[in-house]
């Protein structure tokens, strides 16, 4: 049996809720892309705010917020199947409780708990290397392109150390993006899908003195270099290439 959601954690919880019951082996995918098989057996949840609340509540009750967190960040993961992992987690966890995330033996959980990990060390390289653009309507703007959606997972951080500042923080790949002025955040609704994968730098321009403070930046970063000790395999292993493409140190000019 496959359940079909609308590919919100709110929906999936709602998927979590109807599907605990079966008896059958079940999987938990989204409704858009699928591709209906020959001798599967689909059905269609509508989310249900009270039924994910529910949800919610039974595994805070049972792993806390902590083991909460790690069932969020596996979901958010976007990997192959991550759907059916994350449910078969919670399965667990109301069977064995928090002794469920250390179950190595079943191997779907190990699976599921390297989802976790590299949801996490993804988290933590952005949190350092995420850079803002004070765009022309004085809004600092932060773009990039992670390979997983820790979106929600990051703006806490930045709530707390940038309450005084209108910010937004824009994942590219997927046309999301927060938005944060006078102390609340919500979430972006773009003009058109085409909008919500472009750099809004490029679209809105940036303010008078962002190029200014760009340059100055990229000199603090050569000034602070140690030429003997550079080695781009080590920064590579911090900085990995593939976010280079955001990062202010690491463009020309």
């Amino acid at each position: 049996m496959i359940f079909l959601y609308d590919g919100t954690f709110e929906g999936f919880l709602s998927a979590v809720f109807d599907a605990f019951t079966c008896k059958e082996d079940v999987a938990i995918e989204k409704r858009e892309g699928w591709q209906p098989q020959f001798f599967t057996e689909t059905t269609e949840l509508e989310t249900s705010p009270e039924k994910a609340e529910r949800v919610v509540n039974k595994l805070l009750s049972i792993c806390g917020r902590r083991g909460f967190s790690a069932i969020v960040q596996i979901f958010l993961s976007e990997e192959e199947n991550a759907e059916t992992y994350t449910f078969h987690l919670v399965k667990s966890v109301m069977k064995y409780g928090s002794k469920a995330f250390s179950r190595f033996q079943d191997e779907k959980i190990t699976r599921a708990m390297e989802f976790r990990k590299r949801v996490s060390k993804e988290c933590d390289k952005i949190l350092g290397i995420l850079r803002f653009t004070e765009l022309a309507n004085g809004v600092f703007y932060a773009p990039f392109e992670p390979d997983h959606n820790i979106l929600p997972l990051i703006t806490g951080h930045f709530y707390e150390r940038l309450s005084g500042c209108c910010w937004m923080i824009h994942d590219i790949r997927r046309g999301n993006a927060i938005y944060h002025s006078k102390g609340k955040m919500e979430n972006v609704e773009f003009v058109d899908e085409m909008t919500s994968h472009l750099n809004m730098a490029d679209l809105l321009g940036k303010s008078e003195n962002e190029d200014d403070f760009a340059k100055m930046w990229r000199g603090y970063f050569k000034t602070i270099a140690i030429e003997t000790r550079i080695n781009p395999k080590l920064q590579r292993q911090f900085m990995p290439q593939r976010y280079w493409k955001y990062m202010t140190e690491k463009k020309n000019g």
